[in-house]
């Protein structure tokens, strides 16, 4: 009787088992655990994204802080389009309204400028607009003080690009800070 037993519970459970469920229930735990990796790694990419977009923007506008103060009298044009290829927004536009009168005024004093040091952090990022803070010491000379003397900047710079991640980071507003 004991054996007639066993032998009913084993062909009832090969019954209930049919490869049709076992499939099922593989594909339902493949799935689940696809769902779960995908969950605990997005956060890394997502993290490693924003921090990827942050040195974009930080280099982009540590960049424009020295493009802004480097200068030569001599090729003032290219230093000048290097500016305004960098900016965007109310800073291109007066920048570029003020770049004739700057041009006089660099080109008669016989301005030179260069940066000999320059340290830059991230205030803030998204992935449209950033703050960046830029400190630069740059040995000047002009008519007036031949011998180069450290003038020290501390810029803010605000950036900001078109919502596609490969846009270029441009500056929109650059001020001055003490």
């Amino acid at each position: 009787m004991k054996n007639s037993m066993n032998a009913e519970k084993i062909s009832w459970h090969r019954a209930w088992i049919t490869p049709t469920l076992a499939l099922a229930v593989a594909v339902l735990l493949l799935l689940a655990g696809a769902v779960i990796g995908v969950t605990k790694v997005r956060p890394d990419f997502a993290e490693r994204d924003r921090a990827d977009q942050g040195a974009a923007a930080l280099a982009a506008g540590r960049q424009l802080a020295i493009n802004f103060v480097t200068m030569d009298y001599r090729t003032f044009d290219s230093y000048s389009a290097q500016v305004l290829s960098g900016a965007s927004g109310s800073f291109h536009s007066d920048y570029a309204a003020k770049l004739a009168d700057l041009k006089l005024v660099v080109v008669a004093n016989k301005t030179r400028s260069s940066v000999k040091q320059v340290e830059a952090g991230l205030v803030s990022s998204d992935p449209v607009s950033a703050v960046v803070i830029v400190g630069l010491v740059a040995p000047t000379s002009n008519t007036a003080t031949p011998s180069a003397v450290d003038k020290t900047y501390r810029l803010r710079l605000d950036l900001h690009r078109a919502s596609n991640a490969n846009s270029p980071w441009k500056v929109i507003s650059l001020d001055f800070v003490e």
